[in-house]
């Protein structure tokens, strides 16, 4: 099993389409069933998507479990609630199984972020940790000494 990060945009090429002209989803990263793996692709997706943003067009990117000839496509809110289940290490299709088969709240709200352009997204919830709570004092070094 593993994670493949793969996008599609309405600027590629004509290689990159079906044969009904369609778009063709494109392999572009490959990460390992872990944890970790889950990350580095949830990282992959966000850099991914600035990327296609900044190019335009139209575009998709989202993380996908391949096992085998298995293939489910993880949309980036599932993904994101899937690495907080994650146990650490290594993941088998049994650990991610039944969370791909939630069940739907048809009454449940979705958050909305409301982010200016300039600002990027956040990948994780930030937890409070002591160093926030710190002064940062600014460092400066004399070169021309």
């Amino acid at each position: 099993m593993k994670f493949i990060v793969r996008y599609w945009s309405s600027l590629l090429p004509d290689d990159f389409r079906e044969s009904d002209g369609s778009p063709r989803w494109v392999d572009y990263s490959v990460h390992p069933a872990s944890k970790l793996g889950l990350h580095n692709a949830l990282l992959a997706v966000h850099d991914r998507i600035e990327i296609l943003a900044a190019h335009g067009g139209q575009f998709g990117c989202d993380v996908f479990v391949v096992d085998g000839e298995l293939t489910e496509m993880l949309s980036q809110e599932v993904a994101y609630s899937l690495f907080s289940t994650l146990p650490r290490g290594e993941v088998k299709w049994l650990d991610i199984h039944d969370f791909l088969l939630p069940e739907h709240d048809v009454n449940s709200s979705q958050a909305e972020f409301n982010v200016s352009e300039a600002e990027q997204l956040p990948l994780f919830e930030h937890g409070h940790t002591p160093y926030d709570e710190l002064e940062i004092k600014l460092h400066v070094l004399d070169v021309d000494v």
